[in-house]
């Protein structure tokens, strides 16, 4: 696993819509937009499930790959790595709280625990796409 800069784990607490990507068992992406994130520590994301169909059933599978890019301005990175879902335990106690105080209505069906193995600088600049993690 690798560990999160600060200044990625500031951007990503910043930014009120991250993209997070999954792959199915033959090879095919899916890509959504997403709300709810919590970076639980320097090497785990935690992403809230409230709508997901395609992106769970990738999920369910152990250590899906997965992608999620974060963007503020001209800051943005993209962080790789194995996500598994869950709907019980602390984790997903955790962002159910998050995601039920900001809308007591959204369902907070489950949550992805992202295991970060990689992460890309992608600003405008000579560092774009380089791996800085």
């Amino acid at each position: 696993m690798t560990n999160l800069p600060e200044k990625v784990v500031n951007n990503i607490n910043a930014v009120k819509t991250v993209v997070f990507a999954t792959v199915s068992d033959a090879g095919i992406p899916n890509v959504v937009p997403n709300q709810f994130t919590i970076v639980k520590d320097p090497e785990t994301i935690l992403v809230g499930d409230n709508f997901w169909h395609k992106t769970a059933d990738n999920l369910k599978r152990p250590n899906c790959n997965v992608a999620l890019t974060s963007w503020e301005g001209y800051e943005g990175y993209q962080l790789k790595g194995v996500a598994n879902y869950v709907t019980e335990g602390p984790d997903y106690e955790m962002m159910k709280q998050k995601i039920k105080s900001r809308n007591e209505k959204l369902p907070a069906k489950g949550c992805a625990i992202l295991k970060v193995t990689e992460v890309y600088d992608l600003a405008p600049g000579p560092n774009a796409g380089k791996r800085i993690a």
